[in-house]
């Protein structure tokens, strides 16, 4: 989850770097926040399907 995270942000910074359209820069945040959050929803979820609690 972590690896899939840095990668998005990664990704968000080189398209920053090499000056990239702002639509496509704005774009892709927004794609990696909502993965964010699904990621983050699997994950809460899924361990407390296990009996784990905060």
């Amino acid at each position: 989850m972590d690896t899939l995270i840095l990668a998005g942000l990664l990704g968000i910074v080189f398209l920053i770097w090499k000056q990239g359209p702002r639509t496509r820069i704005l774009a892709a945040w927004w794609v990696v926040a909502l993965v964010c959050a699904g990621l983050l929803k699997y994950h809460i979820t899924s361990g407390l399907g296990l009996g784990l609690t905060w």
